[in-house]
């Protein structure tokens, strides 16, 4: 549920600035002609544009963690790329269960538990991790990588992506 407003906030927190303008403006009128005293006022502005300021500065602080989150957790995905795709051909001798492959699909399991792990946590886009989820999709649907994934006694160390590809992969 946090995530949610946090994504809410940032995505509408223009409309919510204007809408509190809106009603500061009434609230002004309304001070005005009671004779109120105007630090009131002042003070809700100042409040107001410390909101703007704030929210602001958190999406740019934000902004530069994800991308920075971002760009690691495709470069390692792409140094993995290729060593996924032959593990998703039919057996052999080189992609056997018991192979040096096993350790590409551990570092293939930690990436995806880490990219999890950051999407819970709020800083991973929704909209990113609904893309990294339809690829993992892919591999987790695979009869060899399910099987690797299923046979893992460690799966549950894995920050909460056990849980996450048994409700949806």
């Amino acid at each position: 549920m946090g995530l949610t407003i946090k994504w809410f906030i940032y995505r509408h927190y223009l409309l919510m600035v204007f809408a509190s303008f809106v009603v500061t403006i009434l609230a002004a009128a309304i001070l005005y002609a009671v004779g109120a005293d105007w630090k009131v006022l002042l003070s809700v502005v100042g409040g107001l544009l410390s909101f703007i300021y704030f929210v602001q500065r958190q999406q740019l602080e934000e902004a530069k963690l994800i991308k920075d989150l971002i760009s690691d957790f495709n470069k390692r995905y792409d140094n993995l790329n290729e060593q996924l795709n032959e593990i998703t051909q039919p057996w052999s001798e080189e992609n056997a269960p018991g192979s040096p492959r096993k350790s590409t699909l551990d570092d293939y399991f930690n990436l995806c538990s880490e990219e999890y792990l950051f999407y819970r946590r709020g800083y991973i886009y929704p909209e990113v991790w609904s893309a990294w989820s339809a690829g993992m999709q892919i591999y987790f649907k695979n009869d060899k990588v399910r099987r690797i994934w299923d046979d893992d006694p460690s799966k549950e160390s894995y920050y909460g992506l056990a849980e996450y590809v048994s409700r949806h992969f």
